[in-house]
């Protein structure tokens, strides 16, 4: 397994560095919409609907909404609406996810509810990754530095978690994940945004200090990004979202924790004045 992930992140990694950085934001949304139909198709069964017109109606509901949102990239009002309804929704899904009982009725409104739910998940993660990129002429790198990040505390949790996870973080949600591993991650992230501000990312002196705690601040929602899908997939008792991805399950199993991360890594980057 972990063979097969290392395998298929060789592969995608440089692809989509090299997307971000040379692609336009047009060609960067629609590539992203692309996963987020998938992930879509993927959340209605994690919803716990098993009907294919269902399903096929949900994710054109969520192009539809993609759709529209494309046009107001770049509208600053329509950029901070969509950043201050994910900020409120993330705040619900931290309490969601300690009260794992709450909507694990299998019922049709229990369905749609969690069919709502991954409307909240999936667009505004979508509009801010494309704003982020559109920002300015630095989007692209923006962009990319949210996603080495996402990937950093990824991998120093799961590693961490490893060698010294002890302590249960989410026992009843997420068995594997560990305090000890969640420290893993914060602590290379913290490197990792240090040695950024210093050497690559555009951020003055002043601002050096507050996009490191901005950085930091990130870890727990990436970590809650990823709780809330293993949330949606012990309530539906499916073990991966799909099997796409070699090693990895499916597309929910690898954007999950961008659903969260960059709408709020937008959100704070507007409040400190950064972008």
């Amino acid at each position: 397994m972990l063979k097969q992930r290392i395998l298929t992140a060789v592969i995608l990694i440089p692809l989509v560095v090299w997307g971000i950085l040379f692609q336009s934001t047009q060609v960067i949304a629609l590539i992203y919409a692309v996963l987020i139909l998938q992930g879509s198709w993927e959340w209605s069964r994690l919803a716990g609907t098993g009907n294919l017109i269902v399903r096929i109606v949900y994710v054109a509901v969520i192009a539809a909404l993609l759709w529209y949102l494309n046009k107001g990239i770049g509208d600053r009002d329509l950029v901070l609406e969509n950043t201050w309804l994910a900020v409120i929704w993330w705040c619900v899904a931290f309490v969601w996810i300690f009260i794992p009982t709450l909507a694990s009725q299998k019922n049709n409104l229990m369905v749609m509810l969690k069919l709502l739910v991954g409307v909240l998940v999936l667009t505004p993660s979508w509009f801010a990754l494309a704003n982020i990129h559109s920002v300015s002429t630095d989007g692209p790198v923006w962009l990319l530095y949210g996603l080495i990040l996402i990937w950093i505390a990824d991998s120093g949790a799961y590693f961490a978690g490893r060698t010294w996870g002890k302590h249960k973080l989410a026992p009843v949600v997420s068995p594997g994940k560990s305090w000890e591993g969640a420290i893993g991650g914060f602590v290379l992230v913290a490197i990792y945004a240090w040695l950024a501000t210093v050497w690559w990312l555009p951020v003055n002196a002043p601002q050096q200090y507050l996009f490191i705690a901005i950085s930091i601040a990130l870890v727990p929602v990436s970590i809650l990004g990823d709780l809330l899908e293993s949330l949606m997939k012990r309530q539906s008792g499916i073990k991966d979202s799909g099997s796409l991805l070699p090693g990895h399950g499916g597309v929910m199993d690898r954007i999950d924790s961008m659903t969260a991360v960059m709408p709020i890594y937008l959100w704070l980057m507007i409040m400190a004045g950064i972008v």
